[in-house]
């Protein structure tokens, strides 16, 4: 139950602080006020064996027909905190279970994992995905959706459960770096006879034989048969075809 419910105030409290009305001092008297509310309500509701048991009085929630949470009401009020300075989604569902923390921003979208504790997790794993839920909250929130509006329909990005945090899957997710390629860089117009390379050097392309200048050999034709001693015998054309020739020409 101290691992649940320090995820769940550890999310809370890093949406109030992107909010960025309160201060440090009232952010951690909040946190503190939380996390002792917490542990007040759920002690005696917590079933390992049945997490799902309890699960609707365990709940954090907020919506249009309750704005104002009980327990985070209790807590502004215990540390002298404007509920409204926090920054809250409008709709925000957060489920502390046993071994997962779950959390749902509007009542028609799907609720996504913050924290799964099925698995070992070392704390800046953990840090690391309560991150993301956070940047992901930060987001619906910027956009300003509601269950009210059209936009509920379109479902938000599931943050998969990875009972293994060290998995390749979680690494990749966590430390995906940002590559600048290397064809968007500009062309260097001072590179006139060249090219630039990655480097900002400059090479001057091998000079090719024009076509015009290329030395006659045999023709390759790999649709047509060719006679090569016919090829051979007009190396250099005769009088008459030179005649021929330019009669076409004139015509």
């Amino acid at each position: 139950m101290r691992d649940e419910i320090a995820t769940a105030v550890f999310f809370v409290t890093r949406l109030v602080k992107k909010h960025e009305k309160l201060s440090a001092q009232q952010v951690d008297a909040f946190a503190l006020k939380l996390m002792t509310i917490l542990f007040e309500k759920y002690r005696g509701h917590w079933h390992p064996d049945c997490p799902s048991k309890g699960q609707a009085f365990r709940c954090i929630r907020i919506n249009n027909n309750e704005n104002k949470d009980p327990v985070l009401e209790r807590a502004c009020s215990e540390s002298n905190v404007n509920f409204f300075h926090l920054g809250l989604p409008k709709e925000m569902t957060i489920w502390v279970d046993p071994f997962e923390v779950c959390c749902r921003y509007g009542e028609k979208k799907h609720p996504f994992t913050i924290a799964s504790f099925k698995g070992r997790w070392e704390n800046w794993e953990l840090a690391q995905h309560i991150s993301f839920a956070v940047n992901r909250a930060t987001a619906d929130c910027s956009s300003g959706t509601s269950s009210d509006e059209e936009s509920c329909d379109r479902e938000p990005r599931v943050i998969p459960k990875v009972n293994n945090p060290k998995s390749i899957y979680q690494v990749v997710e966590n430390f995906r770096p940002s590559f600048q390629p290397w064809f968007c860089l500009p062309r260097r117009k001072h590179l006139a006879d060249g090219r630039g390379s990655l480097l900002g050097t400059a090479y001057h392309p091998v000079t090719r034989n024009p076509k015009w200048c290329r030395p006659t050999g045999r023709r390759v034709d790999r649709y047509h048969w060719v006679n090569t001693q016919l090829h051979s015998d007009q190396a250099a054309p005769s009088e008459p075809e030179e005649g021929a020739l330019s009669s076409l020409k004139q015509k």
